[in-house]
């Protein structure tokens, strides 16, 4: 009964140390890489293969962005950011030595779900994954009866037989605030050879956070995957390949590229290190890199964490390619076609505390911004620009921010400039001076992550003084400290990002 263990485990999936003992590699290969010392102890190794093109094609390193519908594989937190559309998609992984794998999912908003009392929780998306792993089916059965013959080792084959792994996913994603979204998927797990299966069941957890650093925006990702009792073969039980993966990208505002890194730890394997990039040509067209290193080496040798790809988008469907090297044991290329449908125009972004909204800033005036905007990516849910708005009228002199729209970004911009109200300038916090407010209306499309402000305070009786950056919110002033840039002889310079809200005010502490 355990040579059917010891079977599946060298068989299927691809594994190192289970190739090596099927294939031969050379020892070239072989001097550079360490082996895990319990590698191979793990059952259901399929669940470590990546799904969706463009992730892979990015070398895996996902979990820091994981935004489309894979996410409910990669990190279930993900799947809060699909918006109010549905999806429905194939992923197909033309694999190496005739092996293949199949990826079906489908997402749909959360609003229809009754049993879901909380506001928060409707607001969630949905998902539903089946990733089924097959090996060829002419494999050739030997019962090892003549391994220990000297004169003849080889065994006769006794008949042919096949092998599979299955497994179903529901995950749900959910934003718990403008900038936090948590998330969770539960697999049910079958692998199957010749005529013995085993069964098990999974939990995967995923968080993605959008924060400011340095003034610039960025996402971390943290998951934990395969959490789980293990799959069971006939009396053994056999531990599921538990993985922890923590993310972080950042869209590079004046190309668009998107640069992500990412480190993983198996139960079963030393850690690995992940750098992948997208590059997008045109708003339709998206060049895709990566390299994951696995500590002491990769086991197939250096270009095997090499991965890369393109996609094409257009505003309800996607086509997505990536290729991966695997030594001497081949190549694989992977295509995943995704399609939207469903869902209007994308709304815009709710803001905190809008009923103040109502409340108009003082002497006001209106403040014109020149607006440069550039197409990021085309996704299912729209176009994603980043947008950078320009006033030399104004102490607040610059913002930049990326929304998704569906067609053209926004022209032109205005702010409402003038003194805050004292309905509005008694909820400051003690000893603030309020020098100067902005009331600024919902923007275009969905504005995603926080925006980056630039402003100016003059030089004359700052001595001593420290300023802050101030947006309202349902539960009042929100105090950001800003990050100073640069001055001059008249002005001093500072940076400060903040969610989208209706009114923002520079003060001055003594």
């Amino acid at each position: 009964m355990e040579r059917i263990t010891w079977c599946k485990n060298r068989i299927l999936f691809g594994a190192a140390l289970f190739v090596y003992t099927l294939y031969p590699i050379p020892s070239t290969l072989l001097y550079a890489a360490r082996i895990y010392p319990s590698a191979g102890t793990t059952s259901a190794t399929f669940l470590k293969l990546g799904v969706g093109a463009r992730a892979v094609a990015m070398g895996g390193a996902f979990t820091g962005v994981a935004r489309d519908p894979y996410a409910i594989y990669w990190n279930p937190a993900g799947l809060a950011s699909l918006g109010g559309e549905r999806n429905l998609g194939f992923f197909h992984n033309d694999y190496f030595q005739n092996l293949g794998q199949e990826f079906l999912f489908y997402t749909s908003p959360a609003e229809g779900i009754k049993f879901l009392k909380s506001r928060e929780l409707r607001s969630g998306v949905w998902g539903l994954g089946l990733d089924y792993f097959y090996v060829p089916k002419d494999l050739e059965r030997r019962s090892g009866l003549n391994e220990s013959d000297p004169l003849s080792p080889i065994s006769p084959v006794e008949g042919k037989f096949g092998a599979y792994d299955l497994a179903f996913s529901a995950g749900y994603g959910w934003k718990t605030g403008r900038d936090l979204s948590l998330g969770g998927a539960v697999k049910v797990i079958r692998q199957s050879i010749d005529d013995k299966s085993g069964s098990s069941f999974a939990l995967d957890l995923g968080v993605l956070k959008d924060f400011t650093w340095r003034g610039d925006l960025w996402t971390g990702g943290f998951s934990i995957q395969n959490i789980g009792p293990g799959v069971k073969f006939i009396s053994k039980r056999y531990d599921l390949p538990l993985i922890f993966k923590a993310g972080l990208s950042r869209r590079l505002p004046d190309s668009g590229a998107l640069i992500a890194l990412e480190a993983d730890k198996p139960i079963d394997n030393y850690p690995s290190f992940i750098l992948g990039a997208e590059y997008p040509l045109t708003g339709m067209l998206a060049l895709r890199t990566g390299y994951k290193y696995r500590l002491y080496g990769n086991e197939l040798g250096p270009w095997s964490g090499f991965s890369a790809g393109a996609g094409i988008s257009f505003s309800r469907f996607s086509f997505d390619y990536a290729f991966s090297p695997f030594g001497d044991l081949g190549n694989s290329h992977r295509f995943s076609l995704n399609v939207r449908f469903g869902g209007g125009a994308a709304p815009a972004r709710a803001v905190k505390g809008a009923a103040a909204s109502v409340v108009e800033v003082e002497n006001a005036r209106t403040v014109s911004y020149d607006v440069s905007s550039k197409a990021l990516m085309i996704s299912q849910r729209g176009v994603q620009y980043g947008i950078k708005a320009v006033s030399a009228g104004s102490d607040l002199y610059a913002f930049s921010f990326r929304t998704l729209v569906r067609g053209q970004a926004a022209v032109s911009l205005s702010l409402t400039e003038g003194e805050l109200p004292p309905a509005l300038a008694s909820r400051l916090p003690a000893g603030a001076k309020p020098l100067k407010a902005w009331q600024f209306p919902p923007g275009p499309g969905n504005i995603e992550g926080k925006i980056a402000f630039e402003f100016k305070a003059a030089k004359t009786g700052a001595e001593g003084k420290a300023y802050s950056f101030l947006y309202l919110d349902g539960k009042g002033w929100k105090e950001i400290v800003p990050s100073k840039i640069r001055e001059d002889a008249e002005n001093i310079y500072f940076s400060a990002a903040a969610p989208l809200s209706t009114h923002y005010v520079i003060v001055a502490k003594d």
